[in-house]
């Protein structure tokens, strides 16, 4: 088994408006990369101080193994790997379907950066085919800190 990083995306942001939650999106492509069942694929970058309000998968082209039709995908992080999505027949969905929610455990904020990962199962040796889409809607938590102006000389004048 192993990690996938090249399909990582990028932490984002706050706008310069203040904190609002936004959405970051990663497709995988199950035939670069070396990507086999059995693979953790690091799908999408989460900051420190990061609430996941949500997140899942769309199959956008059905996934085909080399043998066999039982490939799945969980989603989650490196506490728990099946978080957001458990088991989700990849190979067996239609195209643009998109995986059930698992109930997630509880009130969730990452405390330290970490990544969403998609952990893929199933008795084929390689993919032949197959994008997945992995989104998830975040948003930063962390203190706002001083909130109030500083008062400068051209006030005092």
């Amino acid at each position: 088994m192993a990690t996938i990083t090249a399909t990582l995306a990028p932490a984002h942001g706050s706008s310069s408006r203040g904190r609002q939650a936004y959405m970051v999106e990663q497709t995988i492509d199950l035939t670069a990369n070396s990507i086999a069942p059995g693979d953790v694929v690091q799908a999408l970058t989460v900051p420190a101080n990061t609430k996941i309000i949500t997140a899942g998968i769309q199959v956008t082209a059905s996934a085909t193994q080399n043998t066999g039709t039982d490939a799945t995908a969980t989603l989650g992080t490196a506490v728990d790997a099946d978080e957001y999505v458990a088991a989700f027949d990849i190979d067996g969905a239609a195209d643009g379907a998109y995986a059930p929610s698992a109930t997630v455990a509880g009130d969730i904020v990452i405390t330290s950066a970490d990544t969403l990962d998609v952990t893929l199962a199933g008795s084929g040796a390689s993919f032949s085919a197959g994008t997945l889409r992995v989104y998830a809607v975040m948003m930063d938590v962390s203190a706002l800190g001083e909130m109030t102006a500083d008062e400068v000389s051209r006030d005092n004048a």
